[in-house]
């Protein structure tokens, strides 16, 4: 299968759970992915964290763990030690219990930069549970959240001063989200549009909505 298949994109992050092994030491952290070319992504990994350590001293290969599932990565920040692995297929790192697909890569190559290391991985394998199986990205989601924000501003523009800044501020964040995770023109321009024309949502008609 291909990455593009699954969701790797040269403009925007995929965001995975990186999974390396060095020796006895394992380690897991959500990561965000480029597709480097057709045949190799790529991935910046900050000074600081125990993966920037294993990489540098040595790590060889990988495995970028594809899931939706907001459990896996809160604990892949604040309870690592609750992460159930089993063996992958071609590499020494590990695969995480319970994703989607796993993407089995060797390390190609690693630059080193002033706050972080750029590594290139070549996929090894690509084991995927069925075809729907896409990666996670957060310019997606953003612009959805920042669109429900955009539709409840007729409700209150007229007598909620306080309300229209909370939604018009979340709105921000959420555009520098996508500004953030992808450089696809069309999505940033959606969700800039919806702040370059903020009059436009008073003249809509309300949308109900289940909240």
């Amino acid at each position: 299968m291909e990455l593009r298949k699954i969701g790797f994109s040269k403009s925007t992050y995929s965001e995975i759970i990186f999974s390396v092994r060095l020796k006895e030491r394992v380690n897991a952290a959500p990561m965000g992915v480029l597709l480097h070319d057709e045949e190799k992504v790529c991935l910046k990994i900050y000074k600081g964290g125990k993966t920037y350590d294993m990489i540098l001293n040595g790590a060889e290969d990988c495995v970028l763990n594809i899931t939706r599932d907001p459990v896996l990565f809160y604990k892949a920040v604040f309870e690592k030690d609750k992460i159930a692995y089993h063996p992958a297929k071609h590499v020494s790192s590990p695969r995480i219990s319970g994703c989607n697909a796993y993407v089995e890569c060797s390390i190609t190559n690693v630059t080193l930069h002033e706050k972080y290391i750029e590594a290139v991985l070549k996929p090894l394998l690509i084991d995927v549970a069925d075809a729907s199986v896409k990666t996670y990205n957060r310019a997606g989601p953003a612009i959805i959240e920042a669109l429900i924000c955009y539709t409840k501003l007729p409700y209150v523009k007229d007598t909620q001063e306080e309300k229209v800044e909370a939604l018009t501020k979340k709105m921000l964040i959420f555009r520098d989200i996508v500004y953030h995770s992808t450089k696809n023109s069309m999505l940033r321009r959606i969700a800039s549009k919806m702040l370059e024309e903020p009059s436009a949502a008073s003249k809509q008609k309300p949308v109900k909505h289940p909240t």
